[in-house]
């Protein structure tokens, strides 16, 4: 067995690689305001990412035919090839000879699949089978088949595997850990930061919280697994949350074979020392990455959302050691979609840590809430900005709702937005669609797609900044209409019509057949992805070269307006910028005679503000202004 000296040598000698650092949310069935169970799932990205949402059909296997394992390969394009449906087919030969993707493995495959769609990770198949990821560190770390290592499985190939074979969370929690303790586990990069993972899984009547560690001694894994109560939700933000796990019992926990034997065996845990009851986290976890509140902070955001009668600090010492906040909580008041929209929204508005308050100079004067990360500058300065659950590189948010009574194909709806969760439009995409609406299923970014939904978020996101604290409004506008819009959709075919009435008297219903419910979900996504394309357009009209101008949507009258309205700088970035050490006003005006004594008609000088010289008079009803 390796010593855990070499152990400590291979994690030291190891290269990190970039990670994603993502938010989760679950809510148990009666923590929900009808009944439905929830999972969600902030995909962060970096500036490559693969944008799209697929389809894997359903389909039946040979006896013996073999099942790939495909290499974790987030950026775009993550997959090429024809084993996973059109959207990943080669759309030239040269892309099929140049970005074909080899199989890492392979495994004995099952006689059916079933459908399922995919982003990085899978997200809900046709049995309302649901699933979040968070990137968590972890003490160990493994390189993949396909990187020099001998482990085969990373957790995204996992996910997709539960997609294909599992209609219970159950089911998907017992299959992913024994093919990682089979066949090895690697993270989503080289190093202890990020190289560990949780998934959040769910059906329509439990929920379960998952954690990954690698572990390369006989290249394995080790797991551990938790229920979340009926009654509450739970977060993961980055790091595990999991504490105790009662191996006796199996309704509630469940953990691979090998979890205490390695953590003795590692001094991870003494179990007649000082160390008390065993805490998968302390054992475990290699705590928060990037800074102290990465993790901790958004988990306490989040809890004072789900529950602010709970009081809980923003403060703590070591977040790994100290356990400050719960595994989960109760709500406030039941939970319904349009929170789970708002939370993924949050960057602690009205707290001490809100970064859109004024002064903060890292806003901007119009007090945007994204913090841009990387660069020399970056890596040369020590220091850190809040990391809040909003987050600009957002590849796409997905809440997804599972309902036991209703007709699985209609029951489960993934709440799919592109791009940054505070300027996406949530659409719903039913768990019958026999496609993925195409505005969701194509971008790129390095070239703009006017038919990609997340371009269009993209692109009004970024216009945004323009001027955000006003622009915010008219998205906030925008996504209260059309997110109305998709509820009332999903309300009109969820209630189904009546049908035939049978021997008993009673009138069955009649849901919308997979054909429809495809229909109805491009038909949305479509006209929400031309609305934000329009959205953009209109926030570069009201907001370019610092005016304020009407919308071009105003129906009030009050797009009737001229354009240009000069609103400046608040007074807190004025003072922050310097404004009072700029250039002194001009020497006072010369007195012009005039012979009688009187002012000369239109020779005072204007009043300056600034560096603009204004013309007080008035003509035609507008300032004139002149530079």
């Amino acid at each position: 067995v390796l010593s855990l000296l070499l152990l400590l040598l291979l994690l030291a000698s190891s290269t990190p690689t970039r990670v994603r650092a993502c938010s989760t949310f679950l809510v148990g069935k009666d923590a929900s305001s009808d009944g439905s169970l929830y999972v969600t799932h902030s995909d962060d990205g970096e500036g490559n990412p693969d944008v799209r949402l697929a389809f894997i059909p359903a389909a039946t296997h040979a006896p013996g035919s073999e099942r790939a394992i495909w290499p974790d390969l987030e950026d775009n394009p993550r997959y090429v090839g024809d084993a996973r449906g059109e959207t990943y087919r080669a759309r030239s030969e040269r892309e099929r000879d140049e970005k074909t993707t080899r199989p890492v493995g392979f495994i004995p495959q099952v006689a059916r699949t079933y459908a399922y769609t995919e982003g990085n990770y899978g997200i809900m198949n046709e049995k309302q089978l649901s699933i979040g990821e968070s990137t968590c560190s972890g003490v160990f770390t493994a390189k993949g088949a396909h990187d020099g290592g001998d482990a085969l499985f990373c957790v995204n190939e996992l996910s997709r595997i539960a997609m294909e074979r599992c209609v219970t969370a159950r089911c998907a929690v017992a299959l992913m850990g024994d093919l990682a303790e089979r066949h090895g586990f690697y993270g989503a990069s080289g190093g202890v930061e990020g190289g560990s993972e949780t998934l959040l899984v769910a059906d329509t009547t439990e929920g379960w919280v998952m954690h990954f560690v690698p572990y390369p001694a006989n290249n394995s894994a080790v797991w551990a697994a938790r229920r979340v109560p009926d009654d509450e939700v739970t977060v993961v933000m980055n790091m595990f949350t999991i504490r105790e796990v009662d191996g006796g019992d199996p309704d509630n926990f469940m953990h691979s074979a090998n979890m205490l034997p390695v953590a003795i065996e590692h001094r991870l845990w003494n179990p007649i020392g000082s160390d008390g009851h065993f805490d998968f986290t302390k054992a475990f976890s290699d705590g928060e990455y990037a800074h102290k509140y990465y993790s901790g902070r958004r988990v306490w955001g989040a809890f004072r959302l789900i529950n602010p009668s709970l009081k809980l600090s923003p403060e703590y010492g070591d977040l790994r050691l100290d356990a400050p906040y719960p595994f989960s909580v109760k709500p406030a008041r039941p939970v319904a979609a349009r929170d789970l929209f708002a939370w993924h929204r949050d960057w602690y508005q009205g707290t001490p840590f809100d970064v859109t308050r004024a002064g903060d100079v890292a806003g901007g004067p119009w007090s945007t809430p994204d913090r841009y990360g990387g660069g020399d500058a970056e890596a040369s300065l020590p220091g850190a900005v809040e990391r809040t659950i909003a987050l600009y590189r957002t590849t796409y948010t997905h809440v997804l709702q599972t309902r036991a009574w209703l007709p699985d194909r209609v029951g489960g709806v993934t709440w799919f937005g592109p791009h940054a969760a505070h300027g996406t439009c949530f659409v719903p995409v039913f768990a019958g669609c026999e496609a993925a609406p195409s505005a969701l299923n194509v971008g790129n970014a390095s070239t703009i797609d006017r038919g990609s939904a997340w371009w269009a978020h993209r692109f009004a996101h970024n216009l945004a900044q323009l001027k955000f604290k006003h622009a915010i409004e008219d998205v906030r506008a925008a996504q209260e209409k059309w997110e109305s819009a998709g509820f009332a959709l999903v309300d009109e075919l969820s209630a189904g019509s009546g049908g035939a009435t049978g021997g008993d008297g009673e009138t069955s219903t009649t849901y919308a057949s997979p054909a429809a419910l495809t229909a109805a979900s491009e038909a949305h996504a479509a006209a929400v992805a031309r609305a934000w394309w329009r959205l953009g357009d209109d926030l570069m009209v009201r907001y370019a070269d610092g005016f304020v101008s009407p919308s071009m949507d105003d129906e009030s009258g009050a797009g009737d307006a001229l354009p240009g309205t000069a609103v400046g700088y608040p007074a807190w970035w004025l003072n922050a910028s310097g404004w009072k050490d700029g250039p002194p006003p001009p020497p006072p005006p010369r007195k012009v005679p005039n012979g009688g004594g009187g002012k000369a008609a239109g020779v005072t000088r204007g009043r300056v503000e600034g560096r603009w010289n204004v013309d007080r008079r008035r003509r035609g009803g507008r300032r004139v202004v002149r530079a």
